[in-house]
């Protein structure tokens, strides 16, 4: 079985969501309209909310090729964030990332190894193609991938309405591992 499984970093732990941590996880990124910002869904108004979007994420573990973490500092546990494969096609191994990050975690290069790790960890169970959207005002996200060895690849024009009612253009970057090169390389003759 293909699923989540615990993931670490220098400054990271990457583990399953457990039901006790929708309250944290409201506090720290479901109910700021900032970070809502450049998200699809809307800020969760009470912690009732949030819990049962964590129970629908703590049920669907039980799915082959379910790969959600919550992002906690490995120090303490604190939850920052949340990282996961929000699309997938199984027949073409191609698994599309999305994060989340409390605001007062931001600009701390936690995003970026969280999606560093993850994108390795995808590529070893057979992802061919790992790939993440933003919203093109959301220059900090495209950064993130960047920095995480994404390369760049389109621009999705006018696919989503943001929060401000207008249609905003859809950035796409991927990381692609040829899996054919890899296993003539490691071919004898």
């Amino acid at each position: 079985m293909k699923n989540t499984v615990e993931l670490m970093t220098d400054r990271l732990h990457l583990r399953k969501i457990k039901s006790d941590d929708y309250k944290e996880i409201f506090e720290c990124w479901t109910s700021n309209p900032e970070v809502c910002k450049f998200v699809t869904w809307d800020v969760h108004k009470t912690n009732t909310e949030t819990k049962e979007i964590v129970d629908l994420w703590i049920n669907e573990y039980a799915n082959d090729y379910t790969f959600r973490w919550l992002v906690t500092l490995k120090n303490t546990e604190e939850i920052i964030g949340m990282i996961d494969v929000i699309n997938k096609n199984i027949q073409y191994m191609t698994a599309e990332i999305g994060y989340c990050y409390g605001q007062k975690y931001w600009g701390k290069g936690y995003a970026t190894e969280a999606l560093t790790k993850v994108i390795d960890f995808l590529h070893s169970v057979g992802f061919a193609t790992v790939y993440a959207e933003h919203f093109k005002s959301n220059i900090a996200s495209g950064k993130v991938m960047e920095k995480a060895g994404m390369q760049y690849e389109a621009t999705l024009r006018s696919r989503v309405i943001n929060k401000f009612g207008k249609r905003e253009d859809v950035c796409v970057y991927s990381s692609v591992i040829d899996f054919d090169i890899i296993k003539n390389e490691n071919k004898t003759y």
